[in-house]
């Protein structure tokens, strides 16, 4: 009996922590922004599941014209890259607020590149200047989604944004 108990509880841990897993990999998907304390808004507020840009149909008032429009006027430039793409991801709550912004960066041979802080730092004062964001809406509610913004860098400068 003794066994027959010790083997019951054995499979109902087993079984109880195979249910945890799944449901915390139903929680979480591949790319999801962690809040970071150092550098994140903590009154930045989200609710339920964050959507992909696509999903949502989230988008910037004007497109990505709009957007051209308003970052390439800045002239930027990079001393940390000399040619190679930068990607910004980002979260847009369902208030139309941005935060929880990522950086990541790799030259023309995609080898990971770090930006210094003070490019981080301008590129995010720029960046923050776009307000016009459409909510993305899953079954007409408004909903958290993720966007990225992606600059193509040649010589240490911006040359195009997609």
């Amino acid at each position: 009996m003794k066994i027959l108990n010790r083997l019951l509880l054995i499979t109902f841990l087993l079984c109880t922590s195979l249910l945890v897993l799944i449901v915390v990999s139903l929680t979480n998907e591949i790319g999801d922004i962690s809040m970071n304390k150092k550098t994140d808004n903590s009154d930045f507020q989200t609710k339920g599941i964050t959507y992909q840009y696509y999903q949502a149909n989230t988008k910037y008032k004007g497109e990505r014209k709009a957007i051209r429009d308003i970052l390439m006027v800045e002239n930027l430039k990079l001393a940390s890259v000399k040619n190679g793409w930068l990607v910004i991801r980002f979260l847009i709550n369902y208030e139309g607020s941005t935060d929880r912004f990522r950086f990541f960066c790799i030259d023309e041979k995609y080898r990971d590149i770090k930006l210094s802080n003070q490019e981080e730092e301008n590129l995010l004062k720029i960046v923050r200047l776009l307000r016009n964001w459409e909510v993305g809406k899953v079954d007409e509610k408004k909903v958290d989604s993720y966007y990225q913004i992606t600059f193509k860098v040649e010589n240490g400068k911006v040359i195009d944004i997609f």
